[in-house]
């Protein structure tokens, strides 16, 4: 896997809000909160930015990692055990959240409770994020 330089992806690109980064306390914290452990790229994102606002759109496309635990709690609920194999971390500013697998494995999907199974988009958040952006 090659790692994605998060700094100079996130600083570089237009129309993109930063916020504080966040620690490696803030990510354990919200690791146990969720009972999952977040892929490498996405710790990594978040070490540069917690959360990502997309300011052309007025969303968070990364959410703050304290919107995690509710946002995926809520969903977890609604949508079953399918679901709760999933982390949503952002959106797609229509409501469809990004997904990461909950046991830290490759892949990030889009969930749509309409369908069978969630969509692939990416093998990792880096690749994920370069095809959004590129």
């Amino acid at each position: 896997m090659v790692l994605t330089d998060w700094h100079r992806l996130l600083t570089t690109a237009v129309g993109i809000q930063l916020q504080a980064a966040a620690t490696e306390g803030d990510l354990a914290h919200y690791e146990d909160l969720l009972q999952a452990s977040l892929p490498l790229q996405l710790r990594r994102l978040y070490r540069v930015s917690d959360g990502v606002y997309d300011e052309r759109g007025q969303w968070f496309v990364i959410w703050p990692l304290a919107q995690l635990p509710a946002r995926n709690e809520a969903d977890w609920a609604k949508d079953g055990p399918r679901r709760r194999e999933l982390v949503a971390f952002g959106d797609d500013g229509t409501g469809g959240p990004f997904c990461v697998p909950r046991d830290g494995g490759p892949g990030v999907f889009l969930w749509d409770a309409l369908t069978p199974a969630p969509l692939w988009l990416a093998n990792d958040v880096g690749d994920f994020w370069t095809s959004r952006t590129g």
